[in-house]
């Protein structure tokens, strides 16, 4: 996950742990009902503040968030079973076939898809899982979905090339021959929230950052945003669910 986009969300570190949603149990589940074997292991690329991770270390006796953005990490709270490691994916290295489990959480577009799937391949175990998976873009429902999308259509010009290649993580898979199935995943969540959270967590989207960014915009535009989202409150977000699970060959 290099360049700049690995680094991106870092000055809104805080609002990224506390205000995005964490994954449901069913997705956990998931790739729990496919993986044979022990739990040792997990290994989480792209742990931003260990949302996922957190997950991974009720399942695992042990686990390691690579994250590139030391502000990402600091972000994220204390656990035994996490060791922090404070990287690139594509830099991370770990023993050849001693881990279990390996997920991408919300960022194996920012990634070096095959280079990161090759090292994948060689660390997991024969039977291991590699889980890269994603929710969003996200989308408002309700009475605010209006003032959501007249500032989306602001936003849209200034989503990232990378994100339109998130649908077929399976094609890395495929590519590096060592994964003996591929099965899909697909689901949905939503968090309500006020209109200032729900203004927040809006713009930790990498391309409502950019818009910022571009046009020069600082906190007043958050203000802004909650102050039209402020007649709608609560304020319902959904995110789309999807991934795709790779269970390596023997």
């Amino acid at each position: 996950m290099k360049g700049n986009a690995a680094l991106g969300f870092g000055d809104v570190a805080a609002r990224y742990a506390a205000l995005r949603p964490s994954y449901p149990k069913a997705l956990f589940d998931f790739l729990e009902a496919h993986l044979d074997g022990p739990r040792d292991f997990a290994v989480d690329l792209g742990a931003g503040p260990c949302k996922a991770s957190l997950d991974l270390a009720q399942r695992f006796e042990r686990v390691a968030a690579v994250e590139p953005d030391a502000r990402m990490l600091a972000a994220a709270p204390d656990h035994p079973r996490i060791e922090r490691v404070n990287c690139a994916s594509e830099d991370a290295d770990f023993p050849e076939g001693g881990v279990d489990c390996v997920i991408a959480a919300t960022a194996f577009h920012w990634m070096e898809q095959d280079v990161v799937t090759a090292k994948v391949s060689r660390w997991l175990r024969p039977g291991g899982v590699f889980f890269p998976f994603l929710y969003g873009p996200f989308f408002v429902t309700g009475d605010a979905r209006e003032v959501f999308q007249h500032h989306w259509k602001l936003w849209a010009p200034f989503m990232d090339k990378r994100l339109g290649a998130k649908a077929d993580y399976s094609r890395p898979m495929r590519a590096s021959g060592a994964f003996s199935q591929r099965l899909p995943y697909s689901g949905e969540i939503a968090v309500t929230l006020p209109a200032p959270d729900a203004a927040g967590l809006l713009l930790t989207a990498s391309y409502a950052r950019a818009y910022m960014a571009a046009t020069g915009l600082g906190e007043a535009y958050l203000d802004q945003l909650a102050e039209e989202l402020a007649p709608y409150a609560p304020v319902t977000i959904g995110f789309p669910l999807g991934g795709v699970l790779g269970v390596r060959s023997n």
